[in-house]
């Protein structure tokens, strides 16, 4: 098992904005709400945090990455290497990942530092990003 770099789950995690910037300006414009004006934090949720949540939660829970961490070659793993599942997946980002971007986002600058490269999401729900073993 090899730990993903933080470089790497950044790309990664730029790659996921590419496809969540557009699904959200999709969201807003249905709604009306003017993409390029003030939001209320009702708007923010509503338009950009929920689908955000869902996102990461799914792709997390039922193929242990996301699109761009699939594009990177990694994948979200227990820290026993099991599995994630939907309660780890939601710990990890929508408990974990709140949490590590409210402080000035230091829960993720926590992963250049730590031994096992771990954000302070990962050490919430107790996982880890790794390289994805290839197939065959």
């Amino acid at each position: 098992m090899v730990i993903a770099s933080p470089w790497r789950r950044l790309v990664a995690s730029l790659v996921d904005s590419l496809v969540l910037l557009p699904l959200s300006l999709l969201l807003m414009a249905l709604a009306g709400v003017d993409p390029l004006g003030p939001t209320t934090w009702v708007q923010d949720l509503l338009f950009q945090w929920l689908p955000g949540w869902t996102y990461y939660t799914a792709f997390t829970a039922l193929y242990g990455a996301t699109p761009g961490k699939m594009a990177l070659g990694l994948k979200v793993v227990r820290t026993d290497e099991r599995p994630v599942d939907w309660l780890t997946a939601f710990m990890r980002e929508v408990v974990g990942k709140t949490l590590s971007t409210l402080p000035l986002g230091l829960g993720y600058l926590w992963a250049f530092f730590h031994p096992r490269r771990q954000a302070w999401h990962d050490l919430i729900a107790d996982t880890l990003v790794v390289r994805a073993s290839r197939p065959g």
